[in-house]
């Protein structure tokens, strides 16, 4: 029985009784959680999530598109989107690289400011070159091979070639001004968006691919409306004309170059979807999607390491850039050379299991994928660093390499292995393309280094 004396008695300390390990597990939670706060408010962590987004989305997307409309029909979507991607290629030449880079060098903010209210001027002019240019090729192409032209593709394709373009650049517009946490949310509106209405027209069956690029194009619209109205963006004549001043400068090399890189590896498909049908197109363009959440890392790293290149020249010159653009590198491709290791051999059951066994005979093609993303990790690197140093004569000279390697082996390389032609035309340009990377450097004089420490500080 209770007695008084009992009830009297005080509580007991439950924290005195608590086992140790509970406060250290607790302990070790809270310290987990508040690195996992501060990493997601981290510049770092903010382009990681986004770009997890953005490659995560494109992944799943890719898997949906192959399996709704067949390889056949993928291949032809993959023609078209080869050239939105020319697009996008041409813009990140002349438009966002050129931004992210000068915008990172700018003194002050309102330096900055008044930079990329100029490139919006500029992005807006190209889109209008973009939108007539995309219309008039479409009706061009579709006369030259005999076909009537449908009224429903030519709208969709340059809607989504325009719109895509967008919200593209106002991504990298976040990142130049500092906001990368916007840009995440951004994404998140175009880039799930699309996977969800793409996986409801798939389940209502309304799935094609003039459906698909309508998607793109409303999914990308929407998020670059509701940035636009936030940001307020504009621009006058005059910082249009003073970016435009500024970024041909660096822009001209880069453009031609990264042109020719686009006939490296989109070129060579577009030439291999001629010698052996879209379907070959269509299974390349599968195998890349595979190994597209390891994106991530090669798109996070467009957006962090030119402006992380351009501190250190400020801080140290040239020099100290170039050291941590080393050991960026070789940390980098050590980790994609485990992962792309592991994945070469289950090559033939990650096809299998993402798209059906219609793609397991393409585990030597994506094999081949593996070695050529391997090898852009280091060529990325190299040319980060021509750009900060503002010397682009190399990559443009070695994209020419590239190219050239590329397009004189893949009708032979196509014509005699069928669409694994297309990567082995397409290592071979990227290696030629590393090789005189590296060669440019070492020829790259003491004495300079020291003239771009001074104009930079200057």
């Amino acid at each position: 029985m209770l007695d008084g004396k009992r009830l009297d008695r005080k509580p007991l300390n439950l924290e005195k009784h608590e086992p140790p390990w509970g406060a250290e597990v607790f302990k070790s939670v809270d310290s987990i959680a508040a690195r996992l706060l501060q990493l997601g408010r981290g510049r770092r962590g903010q382009t990681i999530l986004d770009q997890m987004i953005v490659s995560g989305s494109n992944f799943l997307t890719g898997i949906l598109l192959v399996r709704g409309l067949g390889l056949t029909e993928f291949g032809k979507f993959t023609v078209a989107y080869a050239i939105l991607l020319l697009a996008n290629s041409i813009q990140l030449s002349f438009i966002s690289s050129p931004m992210i880079t000068l915008g990172s060098l700018c003194p002050t903010v309102e330096e900055r400011r008044s930079l990329v209210r100029g490139m919006y001027g500029v992005q807006c002019i190209f889109c209008v070159v973009a939108a007539i240019a995309t219309g008039t090729g479409t009706v061009a192409a579709f006369l030259l091979n005999g076909k009537e032209v449908s009224a429903g593709v030519v709208p969709a394709f340059a809607s989504a070639v325009v719109l895509f373009l967008m919200q593209d650049w106002l991504r990298r517009y976040y990142f130049t001004i500092g906001k990368a946490r916007d840009s995440v949310w951004n994404d998140a509106i175009s880039y799930i968006g699309q996977l969800a209405v793409l996986a409801l027209l798939q389940w209502t069956r309304h799935l094609s691919v003039v459906s698909a690029f309508w998607t793109i194009g409303l999914t990308s619209g929407a998020a670059f409306a509701v940035g636009a109205v936030r940001e307020r963006l504009g621009c006058t004549v005059a910082e249009t004309r003073e970016a435009w001043r500024q970024s041909r400068g660096i822009s001209i090399h880069l453009g031609i170059a990264n042109q020719l890189q686009w006939l490296v590896y989109q070129g060579a498909m577009l030439v291999g979807a001629s010698v052996a049908g879209p379907q070959a197109a269509g299974g390349v363009r599968a195998t890349q999607n595979v190994i597209g959440p390891v994106n991530v890392a090669y798109q996070a790293m467009e957006n962090i390491v030119p402006i992380r290149a351009a501190e250190e020249v400020r801080r140290g010159g040239i020099d100290r850039a170039a050291a941590f653009l080393l050991r960026f590198g070789a940390a980098g491709f050590v980790v994609l050379l485990v992962v792309f290791s592991v994945i070469a051999l289950f090559s033939g059951r990650f096809l299998s299991f993402f798209y059906g066994h219609q793609l397991r005979l393409y585990s030597g093609v994506l094999n081949l994928q593996l070695l050529y993303f391997l090898l852009v990790w280091p060529v990325r690197q190299f040319i980060f660093l021509f750009r900060t140093i503002k010397n682009t004569a190399p990559i443009l000279i070695s994209s020419i390499v590239a190219a050239a390697t590329s397009l004189l082996l893949v009708y032979p390389m196509v014509r005699n292995f069928g669409a694994i032609g297309i990567m082995i035309a397409a290592v071979a340009g990227q290696s030629g393309n590393l090789l005189y990377l590296i060669y440019a450097w070492i020829r790259v004089p003491a004495r300079a280094h020291g003239a771009v420490l001074e104009t930079q500080t200057n």
